[in-house]
């Protein structure tokens, strides 16, 4: 096992599991200039997937209600980042992250279903509301999934690290409208601050509850979200549901899955 007995029972236990150390320095920054290339219009990419928009701005400058000092800071978010980019794709298929899956799965069958970078620019980063991953694809059973979420830059309270509520995955899915009614001061008050050293990450189960704040400091906080599933999975979408086509990223497929 890459990770210890006792790591895959906190995962299992409270829905997440911190891991600081994961990419090196060289491979840290081969990820933070390539997002940079991306930004900057270096890379040749296509400008959305299936209607899907690669490049996000943050609502601020949108609005016109906030300028950034340059296209990298101006970006909220890379949509599919491993889907149209060989050097993310690399990253997403390293051993180093799918044989924790693999073990937390207890499966070598895994696909991948999204990706995506989230940017926190200095000063403009939008905070995101308490949720779960599995509300953006409930057509996926079991519901299920494992995302590794690396932190390009270091993150930290202060520039929005995620804050984690533990075994919350154990709820089940919850309908946004419900959402007030269960996150009470109370159940807010348990949740857990994940503060990373750049080019570690978090493992978190797709439906813990989490949320990261808005980044007030001078300092950038990236952190790049993949979303990975058992080979298993079923896809219960009905045909004017858009996702992308999935990612084999070991072991084998299954007739009628994912």
């Amino acid at each position: 096992m890459t990770i210890s007995t006792e790591q895959k029972e906190a995962f299992w236990r409270d829905g997440f599991l911190p891991y600081p150390q994961l990419l090196s320095a060289e491979e840290l920054r081969a990820l933070q200039q390539r997002t940079e290339d991306i930004a900057y219009g270096r890379v040749n990419l296509p400008a959305d997937i299936k209607g899907i928009p690669i490049l996000q701005k943050e609502p601020s400058i949108i609005k016109g209600e906030a300028k950034a000092a340059n296209p990298l800071d101006e970006l909220r978010k890379i949509n599919f980042p491993s889907f149209v980019d060989e050097v993310f794709q690399h990253t997403a298929r390293s051993p180093k992250i799918v044989d924790v899956i693999v073990d937390l799965f207890g499966t070598e069958d895994i696909k991948l279903l999204g990706d995506q970078i989230f940017m926190k620019p200095p000063h403009l980063g939008s905070a995101k509301e308490y949720h779960q991953d599995t509300a953006s694809w409930p057509h996926l059973v079991p519901q299920s999934q494992i995302t590794c979420w690396i932190a390009i830059d270091a993150a930290t309270v202060d520039n929005g690290c995620m804050r984690c509520i533990p075994a919350s995955h154990t709820l089940g899915l919850i309908q946004l409208q419900h959402l007030p009614q269960l996150l009470t001061d109370e159940v807010k008050a348990t949740d857990r601050a994940i503060e990373l050293p750049a080019g570690g990450c978090m493992f978190h189960h797709s439906l813990n509850l989490h949320y990261t704040g808005a980044n007030t400091t001078a300092y950038r906080r990236r952190g790049w979200a993949l979303h990975y599933m058992i080979a298993q999975s079923r896809d219960l979408s009905a045909p004017d549901e858009v996702h992308v086509d999935y990612i084999s990223i070991r072991g084998k497929s299954y007739p009628g899955c994912v």
